[in-house]
């Protein structure tokens, strides 16, 4: 299974992975949808980068994947903490993840930026993350280069 993960510009996230300065990436809700329950060893991850939903910079194959049960408040921001020396959450993310009943961890490695490549950014979900069968069904045609030409010749 593919997916493809947003990643926090502010925070730095994707050049933090790339830098092994982090090495896993916390997504949650307060009700069970994907990727809880979606994500599995061996899977491999695409990154986007906020701002820039449309090119993958990014990939890595994901070590180990957990699914918490649901969990109150406390509980939720308990598994957050025993975790933060591998996710490296800013005060804004660790608000934002904390305390939601549905937390999926997902631990990453082999992680390396590729040639960027650009996909259908629509397919990411608000929660900044889209589970695919194969990344090829997302991909868009032309390079990343190519991805701004339209624009510029409107300013041409």
């Amino acid at each position: 299974m593919d997916h493809l993960v947003r990643l926090d510009r502010e925070a730095r996230e994707l050049e933090r992975l790339c830098n092994g300065v982090k090495s896993m990436v916390v997504r949650g809700s307060m009700e069970r949808r994907p990727p809880h329950g979606a994500v599995g060893e061996g899977d491999r991850l695409y990154f986007v980068q906020e701002g820039e939903e449309g090119t993958v910079r990014a990939t890595a194959r994901v070590r180990k994947a957990d699914s918490t049960p649901m969990l109150d408040q406390e509980a939720s921001i308990i598994r957050i903490v025993q975790n933060q020396r591998k996710l490296m959450l800013t005060e804004q993310q660790f608000a934002r993840w904390g305390g939601l009943r549905f937390l999926v961890f997902v631990e990453a490695e082999e992680v390396e930026r590729v040639e960027p490549f650009l996909v259908d950014p629509s397919l990411i979900g608000q929660d900044g993350w889209a589970v695919l069968n194969d990344i090829s069904l997302a991909r868009r045609r032309g390079s990343a280069a190519a991805f701004h030409a339209p624009d510029a010749q409107a300013r041409a």
